[in-house]
């Protein structure tokens, strides 16, 4: 399925929440694209700083609009799956559109016998985020993939790291690096 991209610094992987403002007009005509019956589109990052060449996107979902105060166009968005992209052309008005491919979700296969406190500190960390009081069925704390995937989403990773996240077809690698670098993280208590 052909469908817009949206090429952004921030990384929103599957199950994941996110707002944006919209006020270009080529991303206002995304929103457009990306309601008509739901499609969505991919949020993605370029291969190399100052590129303009995308192979690997998050498909999301629009949940939300509101008129922010600015006269901006306020948008809830939700990580639906990993897609490969191909055929990538831009229109007129420098909008980008994709063939996107669903990848293979993402298996755990058997939580780590890990014993540390990585649901713990992103409960810490999320209870200050207003977006996620929002919406309460958001929070798997329980669920080692659900929380992997939000500290991914959280940690200071730059472009090219965030795609070779979203290439990596292992997910124990991502597991193993979050558990590596959320240990080093000490969180205060407010």
């Amino acid at each position: 399925m052909r469908l817009p991209l949206f090429p952004l610094e921030l990384f929103v992987l599957p199950g994941g929440l996110s707002k944006l403002r919209i006020f270009e007009p080529r991303y206002l005509r995304l929103v457009s694209i990306a309601s008509e019956e739901a499609k969505g589109f991919v949020l993605c990052q370029p291969l190399a700083e100052g590129h303009t060449e995308f192979n690997i996107g998050v498909h999301c979902q629009i949940e939300d609009f509101e008129q922010l105060e600015d006269g901006m166009l306020g948008i809830t968005i939700r990580g639906i799956k990993r897609v490969d992209l191909s055929d990538t052309s831009q229109a007129d008005d420098k909008l980008y559109s994709a063939f996107a491919q669903a990848k293979p979700n993402w298996q755990l296969e058997e939580p780590p016998a890990i014993e540390d406190d990585l649901s713990e500190k992103l409960q810490q960390v999320l209870t200050q985020h207003e977006l996620y009081e929002q919406h309460p069925d958001f929070f798997a704390y329980d669920d080692e993939y659900w929380v992997v995937l939000r500290w991914l989403e959280l940690l200071p990773f730059s472009s090219k790291a965030k795609n070779q996240i979203l290439f990596e077809d292992d997910f124990s690698t991502l597991d193993n690096l979050v558990h590596q670098l959320v240990s080093e993280i000490t969180i205060g208590h407010r």
